[in-house]
Formats: C-alpha cells, structure tokens, sequence
C-alpha cells in the first residue's frame, strides 16, 4: 500500500512483542530499528520488563528514557515497583535516593467520581470527606462481602517492605476502592459507578472491582 512505516508504526510492533511477554524479541527489535527510538517506545519496553520480570532489560531501558526524558517520575516508580515485587529492598532504596538526589517526586494518585453535578477527589486512605464514617463502614462491607465470594488481596502489589497483614490492610485504602464505596452510598441501587483515575489502576484494584 506504499505506506512507509513511521516511528508510531514501529512503536505498535514494541507494544505487540512486549504484550507478548517476548521482552528479549522487543529489545532486539528496537536495536534493529532503523529510525532512533523514542522514549514512548523506551517507555514500553520497560513497562513490559516490570511485568515479566525482567529487571536487566528494565535497567536498561531506564537508562535510554534517563537520556531522553530525565525527570519523569513514573519512570522511577515502575523500577522500583519492580524490585519490591522481587524483594530487592536495596534496590528500592537506592532508585528512592536517585529521586531524591535528582528531585523527581511521585504524582499521587488520587480518583474522581461525580455525584450531583459535583466532583468529589479521594487519595489513597482518605478521610478528608465530610461523610468518611460512612464511606469507610461501607468500604469494610464491600471487603467483607468480597471475602465472602473469595477474594484475596493481592499484596505483591504492595511495594513497601511490611508484614503480610499491613499489605493486605494498605490494599484495602486505595483511593478508586474508597470512591467507589463513596458512590455507593451516594447513589440509588444499580446507577452506573464512574470513576477516574490520574494513574493506572493496580492488579488487586481491577481484580477486587471485578
């Protein structure tokens, strides 16, 4: 069709692979490019890397978006989300002082609902709401309730070195968990919930609102 291939092209081809879980067939792609990568597809190699585990070809990846774009703070945290999932406490520590010393700070994540033609925002463990008592009654209901049908917390995506039980009760917090027991106090039986989130949402979140 005469259509030449354009770095968004070559980008779908990284994202393809790195779906895949063929982390090692994306990087060798890339290097083949023959147009410079940018730090999109960088971007998607590592993303990639944290979710097969393979932390060598993610420090690597971080090193060309480091070039490219150096205080981008999701980068930061997706390698050091890594490490904790691998228990590689010296190394979070050691991407925590980099962002320190190079004074990238992490955006918090926070989730907005819309109830009477008003945006209500909650953080992770927010109390702040005039109506806290009641969102955090019905949020030990939804937890309860979701034992019941046999949910289990899903702590390695707690990335903080504490015991199981503080993992599980962190995971309980999450700012899309506390917005949506907030909606459903706030809204009649079976209203669509909505909500909107500045960062992903994490594996236990999709899977416990599922």
């Amino acid at each position: 069709y005469k259509i030449e291939p354009r770095i968004e092209h070559f980008g779908c081809m990284v994202d393809l692979l790195a779906r895949a879980g063929q982390v090692k067939e994306a990087y060798e792609y890339i290097m083949k490019m023959p147009i410079q990568p940018n730090v999109v597809i960088w971007r998607t190699l590592l993303g990639a890397c944290t979710v097969h585990g393979d932390s060598d070809l993610a420090e690597l990846a971080r090193v060309q978006i480091l070039q490219l774009e150096p205080n981008h703070s999701g980068d930061y945290v997706l390698l050091s989300n890594m490490y904790a999932s691998e228990q590689r406490w010296s190394d979070v520590q050691k991407i925590r002082r980099q962002m320190l010393r190079d004074g990238v700070r992490k955006v918090p994540g926070h989730s907005l609902v819309e109830v009477g033609n008003r945006v209500h925002e909650f953080l992770i463990g927010d109390k702040s709401h005039p109506q806290s008592g009641e969102i955090y009654a019905k949020l030990k209901e939804m937890t309860d309730r979701l034992r019941l049908e046999g949910y289990v917390p899903q702590i390695s995506n707690v990335y903080v070195d504490v015991e199981e039980e503080e993992k599980e009760n962190a995971l309980v917090y999450h700012s899309e968990k506390i917005a949506i027991a907030f909606m459903l106090i706030s809204t009649p039986e079976r209203s669509p919930v909505r909500v909107v989130k500045n960062l992903r949402v994490c594996a236990d979140c999709h899977f416990a609102i599922k």
